[in-house]
């Protein structure tokens, strides 16, 4: 993987060649480098399996540049695998055959003070060996299996999953004086174990992840995933109708990843249900969100956005009204400087691959989404409805009607009970019914949250949610699959 040297290197030698031409007006550089290795588990009873298959590696690198020429165009150009001078001559000619004019461009971002965290990245990860990281992948296997066997489980078996290892760097420098620089890791697991019954399929999914391999536990992993399906065999269905509900932290954190759109850039696109509603009540008094990039051990966690600013905080919801929108650069100075719109979440987050990239202008992204605590312990919520269901596990979350609706769907996948009498009993037996519901109605009828947070993992986002059980009264759940359950 490059060094955080030779990125440094390239900003500032290219920046000095970019800012030499006459019809420059501002200029920046950024380049970055980012290492990922996956482990992918696939295991099957039934044939020969070697439990791990593809151990991939994979890095990258290259640099680009963005200019504000004197005519008021700005352009934009990367180079791939090159960390030279020619690389970025190379940008820089793409930059100016590929300018447009941009009213709202007008300046590139100017320094904003010192970022928080310094040496946060685990250097374990950035220069771990393909031995290691198949050794951690067998862990999170074996602890799949002791489970297993003490439970005597003897039902056909699959267990999938992935173990992921990400290295990042990144160094940015421009003419309005940016000189900055970047470096974190990040490993993450997702284990299913699904039990192959003559009824149905049973699955059971857990994950883990961290910012360093000390604190990251793949045996857990395993464990928890086969104790997850052992528990929903003998499951019950339900009718459609309007339930209390307790949402799990990952049921409640994939409802905010689907269809919670607060980008102050998808709200000047008329692309969020949350447009023009600064002040507004969203939830109950007791409900806080916000977006934290400080936060220490998590893995949506940076010190430096690539825009060459430092993270922070930003309050999203407070007491339950919507204060704020996260934004960058751009969007900030094009609502004038708004004092409620700080420019502490401009990323290049690549697509579904993860890391940090060159190859695209800085848009728009969540870090670490913190919803406060409530005052319940674990086990209130579910005696305090009484009678509805337990959600632990939704997949297929998305927004229906329009992006400017806050209707959405989801289907059950896992982990799910029925709650009679204030107490958890019969499983609810996987992908038989859907949410059919709404976000907005459903923060404004929450009625209770617990004291405990936990982090959890959404496919292919880069940002975490750290989020207690939420319980939320009246959720419109519709049955599925009737001919078949």
């Amino acid at each position: 993987m490059k060094e955080l040297n030779e990125l440094k290197a390239t900003v500032e030698d290219g920046l000095a060649i970019v800012e030499k031409n006459p019809n420059v007006k501002e200029a920046e550089v950024y380049a970055s480098a980012n290492m990922l290795r996956v482990m992918r588990v696939c295991y099957a009873s039934n044939i020969p399996s070697n439990g791990l298959e593809e151990p991939k590696s994979e890095e990258n690198f290259g640099a680009s540049v963005r200019v504000i020429f004197k005519n008021g165009a700005k352009g934009f150009g990367k180079e791939d695998s090159g960390l030279d001078k020619m690389a970025v001559r190379r940008a820089f000619e793409k930059a100016k055959r590929n300018r447009v004019k941009d009213e709202y461009f007008t300046s590139l971002p100017s320094p904003a003070g010192k970022p928080k965290l310094k040496n946060y990245h685990d250097g374990e990860i950035m220069g771990l060996k393909e031995e290691k990281a198949v050794d951690i992948a067998y862990a999170a296997l074996g602890g799949a299996f002791d489970t297993l066997t003490k439970k005597r489980v003897r039902e056909g078996l699959n267990i999938t999953g992935e173990i992921d290892f990400l290295g990042e760097r990144m160094a940015i420098a421009n003419t309005n004086g940016i000189r900055e620089q970047d470096e974190s890791t990040v490993v993450f697991g997702t284990l299913t174990t699904i039990f192959e019954t003559q009824k149905q399929d049973i699955a059971g999914m857990w994950f883990d992840s961290s910012t360093h391999l000390k604190k990251f536990s793949p045996a857990k992993i395993g464990k928890t995933s086969v104790e997850k399906a052992y528990a929903l065999r003998n499951g019950k269905r339900i009718d459609s109708g309007n339930y209390d509900v307790v949402l799990s932290r990952q049921a409640f954190a994939d409802m905010l990843y689907g269809v919670f759109n607060v980008s102050l850039g998808a709200v000047d696109s008329q692309a969020s249900a949350y447009g023009g509603m600064l002040g507004q009540e969203v939830g109950p008094d007791f409900l806080d969100i916000s977006d934290d990039g400080t936060r220490e051990g998590a893995i949506g966690t940076k010190a430096i956005t690539d825009e060459g600013l430092p993270t922070g905080k930003t309050e999203i919801v407070r007491e339950g009204k919507l204060v704020n929108y996260i934004s960058n650069d751009y969007y900030t100075k094009k609502y004038k400087n708004d004092e409620r719109f700080s420019s502490k979440n401009g990323f290049r987050f690549g697509s579904g691959a993860g890391g940090r990239h060159y190859d695209s202008e800085p848009g728009i992204n969540a870090s670490n989404v913190i919803v406060g605590a409530g005052d319940r312990k674990e086990g209130d919520l579910v005696r305090d409805i009484k009678n509805g269901i337990y959600i632990g596990r939704i997949w297929y979350t998305y927004p229906v009607n329009g992006s400017l609706s806050a209707d959405f769907t989801s289907t059950i996948r896992g982990d799910s009970y029925l709650i009679r009498n204030g107490k958890i009993t019969d499983a609810l037996i996987p992908n038989t019914c859907r949410i059919n519901d709404n976000l907005q109605r459903i923060m404004k009828s929450i009625t209770g949250m617990s004291k405990k947070q936990e982090a959890t993992l959404a496919w292919a986002a880069e940002s975490v949610v750290i989020a207690p059980e939420v319980a939320v009264k009246d959720l419109r759940i519709d049955r599925i699959a009737k001919g078949l359950y």
